[in-house]
C-alpha cells in the first residue's frame, strides 16, 4: 500500500496539470478546485478565507497522521474532551455529512480520500463488517452465534444480532439495513 505522501504527490501531480490548463478549458468545479490545490501547495497565500481555512484542517490532519501513523480517533469520554486529535475528529465528523460533502469541490473530495483509512460513511462500513462476521460464523460454525460464549468474538457478533433486532422492534432500523438482513443467507431478523 503507498504511503500518504507520494499518494498526495500524486493528487498533486494531476491537479498541477490541470492548474495549466487555460481557464476558458476548466469546468467550474475544476477552477473552483485548482484554487484549493494552489493553496495547498502553498503557492496561493490570497485564496478566500473559506479556502485558507479547509487547506489548514488538511494540512492538521497531515501532520497528525504523520506523527501518529493513523486517522485521529475519538475519545471515548463523554463529555468528549476538547483535545486538538477530538477537534480534528469533529471536523472530519464535518467534512462527512451528506450536505458538507455535496457543496465541495472535486480537489476537496479527492483529498480526503487520499488521507490513509479514511471513510465517507464509516459507521456504515462497520456495520458492513459485523454483517460480514455474522455470515461468516454461521458459515463455518453452521449455528448463531451466542451471547454468553466463552469466545469474546462470538459474543460480540451476538450481540450486534440482538442490536439489530432491538432496532427491528423499536422501529429504528433503516429500511436498506432491514433488507440486505433478510436477504442475507443466514437471517439475522
Amino acid at each position: 500500500m503507498p504511503d500518504h505522501h507520494s499518494v498526495l504527490e500524486q493528487l498533486h501531480a494531476r491537479w498541477g496539470a490541470i492548474a495549466a490548463l487555460s481557464a476558458a478549458a476548466l469546468t467550474t468545479d475544476q477552477r473552483l478546485s485548482v484554487e484549493f490545490y494552489l493553496a495547498d501547495i502553498e503557492r496561493d497565500e490570497s485564496a478566500e478565507p473559506h479556502v485558507l481555512r479547509w487547506i489548514s484542517m488538511a494540512h492538521e490532519l497531515d501532520e497528525f497522521i504523520r506523527s501518529h501513523r493513523r486517522l485521529p480517533l475519538a475519545s471515548a469520554a463523554r463529555p468528549r474532551p476538547r483535545t486538538p486529535e477530538q477537534q480534528l475528529v469533529d471536523q472530519l465528523a464535518y467534512q462527512r455529512r451528506r450536505s458538507t460533502r455535496a457543496a465541495m469541490v472535486e480537489y476537496q473530495r479527492a483529498r480526503l480520500e487520499v488521507l490513509p483509512g479514511f471513510q465517507w460513511e464509516p459507521q456504515n462500513d462497520r456495520w458492513d463488517a459485523w454483517l460480514e462476521q455474522h455470515q461468516a460464523f454461521w458459515n463455518r460454525e453452521q449455528r448463531p452465534p451466542r451471547r454468553r460464549a466463552p469466545d469474546s468474538q462470538e459474543a460480540s457478533i451476538a450481540r450486534w444480532v440482538a442490536h439489530q433486532r432491538a432496532s427491528e422492534r423499536a422501529g429504528t432500523l433503516p429500511a436498506e439495513r432491514r433488507a440486505r438482513l433478510l436477504s442475507a443467507q443466514f437471517r439475522v431478523l
